[in-house]
């Protein structure tokens, strides 16, 4: 047995669950994974931009450069993501685990902050309401991901202490 006992074995059942670190339990749950540093910032900033210059009216001779400035905010977003999600192995999926509800809660927020930063428009116009939902969106994008990534690393540092 060179590579060690073979599957079937008592020997193997005991390394495998000595391996998974628990003995006689269910098996480890994964600790969350810290997005990179940049990332919350990078977030925040990039979907504020493209939702305030997305939802606002531009004049006619900015059209074009407005809709080419979109474009690129719009793919710098997801490629700051995909970076992202691609570095640190975790999916793409709202929430920290749970249930759906918990796991949707994130997302129900990003999108009420947002909806309610419209309400500025019928008193101050469609650019106020564009500005301020993509602001509150953009905190909210920062201010979720950096809850997170501080839960995350958190979470590891009390994994590696003991």
């Amino acid at each position: 047995m060179p590579n060690g006992p073979e599957p079937g074995t008592t020997t193997y059942a005991e390394r495998t669950l000595r391996l998974a670190g628990r003995t006689g339990s269910a098996a480890p749950q994964p600790l969350p994974q810290p997005w990179p540093r940049w990332f919350a910032p990078a977030r925040g900033v990039l979907g504020a931009a493209v939702f305030a210059l997305g939802g606002a009216p531009w004049p006619a001779r900015a059209g074009d450069l407005t809709g080419a400035l979109l474009c690129v905010l719009a793919a710098a977003f997801v490629v700051v993501h995909y970076v992202a999600v691609r570095r640190s192995r975790v999916l793409a999926w709202p929430g920290d685990g749970g249930g759906t509800w918990e796991r949707l809660t994130p997302t129900l927020v990003q999108a009420a902050l947002y909806g309610a930063g419209w309400l500025l428009a019928p008193p101050l116009g469609r650019t106020a309401g564009a500005l301020a939902s993509g602001a509150l969106l953009g905190a909210t994008l920062w201010t979720q991901t950096a809850l997170h990534d501080a839960r995350a690393r958190a979470a590891r540092r009390a994994a590696d202490a003991g």
